[in-house]
């Protein structure tokens, strides 16, 4: 039953989606059944009709498709300042930042403040060196682990390798 109704739904998205390009195709030419799954999305996200959806795969394609954002906006990525392990030529651990890596945070701040960024969303690690660049911003931030320590080797070789 999982597979069919997954079937169906990966062939609603194949016809919905033509080639590339993706060119839109109303629902209503596919004289949808009620035993199909599908997702119509309306005005660019403004609405959306969920039929069926039988599993965690579809529930997950769902998710992602209702939190695509279509509106532009700059993303901007910074590493932590200078920390107090990197002037001894190490990474890693959870050192705070060194008296130049203070600095980096302060200039950060200014320029992020000459930006005039509305609604700025903030993320760091959990790690002390990437809250204290963080907090030199003055705005709120969210912590998340799953950005400790991202490829820190291969991210910095050039320290690694001293």
């Amino acid at each position: 039953m999982q597979a069919r109704l997954f079937g169906q739904f990966l062939w609603l998205a194949e016809c919905a989606l033509d080639g590339p390009g993706f060119t839109h195709r109303p629902l209503s030419a596919f004289r949808l059944k009620r035993d199909l799954s599908y997702i119509k999305i309306m005005d660019v996200g403004q609405s959306y009709v969920v039929n069926r959806v039988a599993d965690h795969i579809q529930s997950r394609i769902v998710y992602y498709l209702m939190n695509i954002h279509v509106t532009p906006r700059s993303i901007y990525l910074c590493r932590h300042g200078e920390s107090e392990l990197n002037l001894k030529g190490r990474i890693g651990g959870d050192p705070g930042l060194s008296p130049r890596g203070r600095e980096f945070a302060k200039s950060l701040a200014q320029f992020i403040s000459d930006q005039n960024i509305k609604d700025l969303k903030v993320w760091t690690s959990q790690m002390k060196r990437t809250i204290q660049t963080a907090e030199a911003l003055g705005v709120p931030y969210e912590q998340w682990k799953v950005l400790n320590e991202i490829d820190a080797v291969i991210a910095s070789p050039s320290l690694s390798a001293r």
